[in-house]
């Protein structure tokens, strides 16, 4: 062989070791990949909203209520928003135009069952007292008395020791009935309702709503003598005008030295019930006697009070 043809040879064959090696690089490279559209920007999703909050109406104290005021529920209590439900809370304060507090209530604090009177107290009026009577069926009207009814109470009583003549006359009227039996105004008395199937136990007691300058004249004739309840008519509002009668005189004297105001107070109901009743002035056996000021006080006679004896038409006054 010619020197020529080795070199084209060798020429040739460094060629196609190049390209040997530039196929080797392309085939070791990773792929491109082919151009596509372009993407499309996707529209922005929207945050989750947030949970909405619920109130729940809870009536609360407008202001400092003490333990036994009787509740004015536009000028004592608000409506407040909590967020949390109350249980046994009330959500309107016109339930509660009335309610009586059992505690001291401080401002803001929420209203309910447990800080208010419950039973019969909520259900007398001002100035009366519960009083419970013995009943039996012949007394309470053959047990048809209810409670709620209002009934006149009369006594009677025999002639005895302390009584000079047996009577029989009215001695209250218009008193409402709280309770009778095992029942009340409220509603049954859970602890007094028969086993299922068992007969109802016959009514013991009746509980009257009296106010508190008679609670003495009931006790007194309810231990001297017999007391019957007589059921009123609905819508019969006659009672009898006791100032046409002579009126009892008192346990308790009275001072003489009183001013025209505290002989007023005289009047009310607790102080005519702390003067008292007697048993002899109760029957109508006694002269009645009217405690006057003596305006001669420094007479030598007698004290500086006197009383004014009435015994049929005639009348006479002793100093004491």
């Amino acid at each position: 062989m010619s020197s020529l043809s080795k070199i084209i040879a060798g020429i040739l064959l460094v060629a196609g070791l190049v390209l040997a090696f530039l196929a080797w690089r392309l085939a070791s490279q990773p792929a491109t990949p082919p151009a596509g559209p372009a993407p499309v920007a996707s529209a922005p999703v929207d945050a989750p909203a947030a949970p909405s909050m619920t109130f729940h109406d809870v009536v609360v104290a407008a202001k400092g209520i003490p333990a036994g005021t009787r509740i004015e529920a536009d000028s004592m209590l608000t409506v407040s928003k909590w967020q949390v439900a109350l249980s046994n809370s009330f959500d309107s304060v016109k339930p509660l135009e009335g309610a009586v507090a059992r505690v001291d209530i401080a401002l803001g604090d929420p209203i309910l069952p447990s800080l208010l009177a419950q039973g019969l107290a909520r259900q007398l009026k001002p100035g009366e007292r519960a009083v419970a009577i013995a009943v039996d069926e012949v007394i309470g009207g053959g047990n048809r008395i209810r409670p709620g009814d209002a009934v006149d109470v009369f006594f009677m009583v025999e002639k005895s020791g302390e009584v000079t003549m047996g009577q029989a006359r009215l001695l209250q009227s218009q008193v409402r009935v709280l309770a009778y039996g095992g029942t009340s105004v409220d509603g049954p008395d859970e602890r007094a309702l028969p086993q299922q199937g068992a007969p109802a136990p016959p009514a013991r007691t009746a509980v009257l709503a009296v106010p508190v300058e008679q609670v003495n004249e009931l006790m007194l004739a309810s231990r001297a003598g017999r007391l019957q309840l007589a059921l009123r008519p609905i819508g019969d509002d006659n009672v009898p005008d006791t100032a046409l009668f002579v009126q009892r005189t008192a346990v308790l004297p009275v001072r003489a030295d009183l001013t025209p105001a505290q002989r007023e107070a005289l009047l009310s109901g607790p102080n005519r019930a702390y003067a008292g009743d007697s048993l002899v002035q109760l029957d109508g056996s006694a002269p009645a006697a009217r405690p006057v000021a003596n305006s001669n006080r420094g007479s030598s006679t007698g004290g500086g009070r006197t009383v004014e004896i009435v015994r049929g038409d005639k009348s006479e006054r002793v100093r004491y």
